[in-house]
């Protein structure tokens, strides 16, 4: 897997614009098709941040177990 320092990078791009989605749903909505459109982006980007910690997560438990 990716050293900690580009892990690190990758999560602050997305919770970066994660925020940025969540201002645009707050101020920048204009029309129902754009509501969705930025509901599903904000969707995708969790579940992505959560699918890199469930990643980092198995790896550390995998190398603790070939430690062992």
């Amino acid at each position: 897997m990716m050293d900690i320092d580009t892990l690190q990078r990758i999560r602050h791009l997305i919770r970066k614009e994660i925020e940025k989605t969540k201002e645009h749903l707050c101020y920048g909505i204009d029309k129902v098709d754009q509501l969705h459109y930025a509901k599903g982006k904000l969707n995708g980007l969790e579940s992505l941040l959560q699918d890199l910690k469930d990643l980092q997560n198995r790896e550390d438990n995998f190398d603790d177990t070939n430690q062992a």
